[in-house]
């Protein structure tokens, strides 16, 4: 007998979501640390270091991921902030705060706040009115030589193009707060126009840029000082009859709300974004010294003050704590050779300790993600299906159609078979690469509950194929539909058959009889939606042909809409379901005339993969050949993606907190790693699966892109090597073979072939980087088996990525022996695996 549904889960199951829906978040808690880079080096880098790594251990047998984010690693000395050398760079890092808040589990932010707030950033955007306050003749704030300097460094931009492109990059995983937030800048300046930062700092030496980073932000903040001085707002309200002074200048309320926003240094913006989304999940530590000296900045320690009393009031006593370190306050460095600081820094280790881990059990102690569920096989499939419907919903918001005969045609033959009760075959879809076919399926998937009368209940079920594990493989994705099909239906016998087998026939059985069952349901219809169906890989014991099971004859109620980029002619079908299928009752072919698509963004006539191949080019040149190649062969060689976590242990040599890490070099931080990410966003895709976010590809041409461009055979093998070692340690005579696997390669070919040059000589200073990685852990612990983080004891912890995704790698590696000891014969993966 079939186990009752959450009515919830039921109806998300059946295709039936709305804005109330809860979909599984991430196991995930991802904390974004905040303080000034100079003051807080050393208690980072414990964060970092012990910390993180502490609190993973203490939830890996709960399959939890705690990622520490620090922007300020790998950004080079201590006096110059990744801010100060591109100042673009602070949206990035509000827009990591909201993913931090949107993804974790607990604790999204962790203020480390000393003894002062640092310098206001330099503004990339200064609405239109207060650029012509500041610089304004009448006002006298700045000369005529300031005047030119910041003529030479903005330029007037209409704001209305600004919100259009901003709004064409969006994610879906964009925030309520953020929407809201885009949606009251455009109505403060839906009327005027902005300043805009040039970007041409980016070709200029850092030293140089720097210097007048410096003094463009002097003459601003000087300037926005002196108009809020002498503003005569103050003064007209207390005395409205009286006539300003001479000099004096007139603004608004909200200007001077605006003014003063400007003037907000990073660590005030950080905080205040963070306060804006969530007052419990925020850990503030406040460092004093012994010795208080007196105050030189009255100003700045006034807003220090004010930033404290702001966090004290919004935060409970269990979510901020104060530490004192002996000395005075002009050290402002913690030197971990002194004996005092040495034990402050342990005070700091342990305190801060303590209060993540209360604060993540209070958290997660009544988390339906972390309890695990009675119910396995609904929450198994359940999960699996939100994989795609969030996948879906990035398109639903993408909008990506603007006008196709396609859904009307379908419409139109699909429901004379539907008035006739004729059986019919499966419709198809399909077209080259970006023609809109993932579009067109997720507008049908939205229009076809329209299409029936109200009483008429609609079940929908998608898979976009090869997104994950259980939509990759056709016995895999064949099964887990029959499954999704039975607690739909709520079958008698339950969601798996007594007598369940994994032989192909079996499956297909099952498939056919469920259909036979909903053909009885006569106000019943199940739409079956599956997008890229060429992506599904066939298995060594399919029968006939790899898609053999996709019926030729349909029951009246139930409709398949598959797409895809070969033609029918070219898909692993019998000759008998290729002569069905390319009827043109039921082939749309979005090269044909009268199936003609147009999708919002237009190419301008060249062709979607030259779109592409030049998206590709402009990347090497904004980030280096070395740093951008290595990152896409990376998300490339994965099967499912990789995590943000998994990308930084194989992108970030950790020996150096205060080295420079240059992508030219092939090398990511943090903060270029997350600059780099978000303008990929048009090409890659944040997907949750199995509790992780994993990045890929959006669209699978990307891969051929890759392959094409920078792998070959060898380091195909040696990329494969690199990933397997994040989930399997390697021991150091492996890494020995390694290096002189890549000497011997890198003397096979030029340094100009790609190939070689940019992945093969990266992979092999990756694995230079892997002999000091050892004795250091890391901030970003993925699992308890990861190179940044080795556990004393020598067995492995299986999680859900060493089944999913490692065995692929180990295989792939060339390396059988290895293959067999940690897989196939290993009865602790084996079990994780069953279970």
């Amino acid at each position: 007998m079939a186990v009752p549904v959450d009515e919830g889960i039921l109806n998300a199951l059946r295709g039936v979501t709305s804005q109330s829906t809860r979909l599984p978040k991430p196991l995930l808690i991802k904390i974004y640390v905040s303080s000034l880079k100079q003051d807080f080096c050393q208690e980072r880098r414990m964060l970092l270091e012990l910390v993180g790594p502490e609190l993973q251990s203490l939830y890996d047998d709960r399959q939890i991921e705690i990622e520490i984010v620090d922007m300020h690693f790998g950004t080079g000395p201590l006096d110059i902030s990744q801010v100060e050398k591109d100042p673009y760079i602070m949206h990035d890092y509000l827009h990591e705060i909201e993913l931090c808040h949107q993804n974790s589990k607990s604790v999204f932010f962790l203020a480390l706040i000393g003894n002062s707030i640092g310098y206001m950033p330099l503004p990339t955007h200064i609405d239109n009115d207060i650029y012509e306050l500041i610089t304004s003749d009448t006002t006298q704030l700045m000369t005529a030589e300031e005047r030119q300097i910041l003529d030479k460094w903005f330029s007037k931009r209409d704001m209305t193009d600004e919100i259009t492109n901003t709004t064409t990059t969006t994610t879906t995983a964009t925030t309520t707060s953020t929407v809201s937030e885009c949606n009251e800048n455009f109505r403060q300046s839906r009327l005027q126009q902005q300043y805009v930062l040039k970007q041409d700092y980016r070709n200029m030496v850092v030293e140089k840029w720097h210097d007048e980073y410096v003094q463009l932000r002097g003459i601003i903040d000087k300037c926005l000082q002196r108009a809020l001085a002498t503003s005569s707002t103050a003064t007209a309200a207390a005395a409205p009859a009286a006539a300003p002074a001479a000099g004096a200048i007139t603004i608004t309320g909200e200007m001077q709300q605006r003014l003063q926003k400007l003037r907000l240094t990073q660590i005030e913006r950080e905080i205040l974004k963070a306060l804006e989304l969530s007052n419990d999940k925020i850990l503030a530590v406040y460092r004093e010294w012994s010795a208080q000296l007196s105050a030189k900045d009255a100003e700045g320690n006034e807003r220090l003050r004010k930033l404290k009393d702001q966090l004290t009031m919004n935060l409970s006593t269990d979510n901020y704590t104060t530490l004192v370190v002996s000395g005075n306050c002009e050290e402002t460095i913690i030197d971990p050779d002194k004996e005092e600081h040495e034990t402050y820094l342990s005070k700091f280790k342990n305190k801060v300790t303590d209060k993540l881990r209360n604060l993540i059990e209070e958290h997660i102690a009544n988390d339906p993600d972390v309890i695990k569920g009675r119910k396995k096989t609904v929450q198994e499939i359940f999960h699996e299906h939100s994989t795609h419907l969030r996948i879906l919903h990035e398109h639903q918001m993408a909008r990506a159609v603007v006008t196709s005969t396609v859904p009307s045609r379908l419409k139109q033959n699909l429901m004379n078979n539907f008035r006739n009760g004729s059986r019919h075959a499966p419709y198809f879809i399909c077209g080259a690469h970006g023609s809109g076919k993932s579009a067109l399926i997720t507008s049908l998937y939205e229009d076809v509950s329209n299409w029936f009368q109200p009483n008429t209940r609609v079940h929908r079920v998608i898979r976009f194929a090869a997104a994950s594990p259980r939509s990759a493989y056709n016995l895999e994705l064949l099964r887990v539909i029959c499954q999704q099909i039975s607690i739909i239906y709520n079958i008698p016998e339950g969601y798996l058959p007594k007598d369940a087998s994994f032989d192909p026939l079996y499956i297909n059985n099952w498939f056919q009889n469920l259909l036979r069952r909903v053909e009885d349901m006569n106000n019943h219809i199940l739409f079956l939606f599956i997008d890229d169906l060429h992506l599904l890989n066939p298995l060594d014991c399919d029968i006939v042909a790899a898609l053999s099971w996709l019926p030729t004859s349909l029951p009246w109620n139930v409709q398949l809409i598959c797409s895809s980029t070969p033609p029918v002619e070219q898909l692993k079908f019998t000759l008998m379901q290729k002569d069905r299928f390319k009827s043109v009752e039921y082939l749309f072919n979005l090269a044909a005339e009268e199936n003609e698509t147009i999708l919002k963004h237009q190419l301008n006539g060249e062709s979607f993969e030259d779109f592409l191949e030049k998206k590709f080019t402009q990347l090497e040149l904004r980030w280096g050949k070395k740093g951008f190649s290595r990152l896409a062969c990376y998300i490339t060689l994965s099967e499912y993606g990789l995590s943000e976590t998994e990308l930084l242990e194989l992108l970030m040599p950790v020996d150096d907190p205060e080295a420079v890490l240059e992508t030219e070099n092939g090398n990511f931080c943090f903060s270029s790693l997350k600059k780099i990410h978000n303008e990929m966003k048009f090409l890659l895709r944040d997907k949750i699966m199995s509790g992780k976010v994993l990045i890929q590809w959006r669209y699978p041409y990307c891969a051929e892109i890759t392959h094409k461009r920078y792998l070959d055979t060898d380091s195909i093998r040696a990329i494969h090597c690199a990933i397997s070692n994040i989930f399997f340690p390697t021991d150091n005579e492996e890494n020995e073979e390694e290096e002189g696997y890549e000497n011997n390669e890198s003397s096979d070919k030029d340094v100009s072939d790609d190939k070689k040059s940019v992945i093969s000589q990266m992979l092999k200073e990756k694995e230079k980087d892997n002999s000091s990685i050892s004795r250091k852990s890391s901030a970003h612990p993925n699992d308890d088996t990861s190179t940044f983080y080795n556990p004393m004891a020598a067995d492995v912890s299986y999680s859900m990525r060493h089944v999913e995704e490692s065995w692929h790698h180990l295989m792939r590696s060339d390396d059988m022996d290895k293959f067999k000891q940690i897989a196939v014969c290993n009865f602790d993966f084996l079990l994780a695996a069953t279970d």
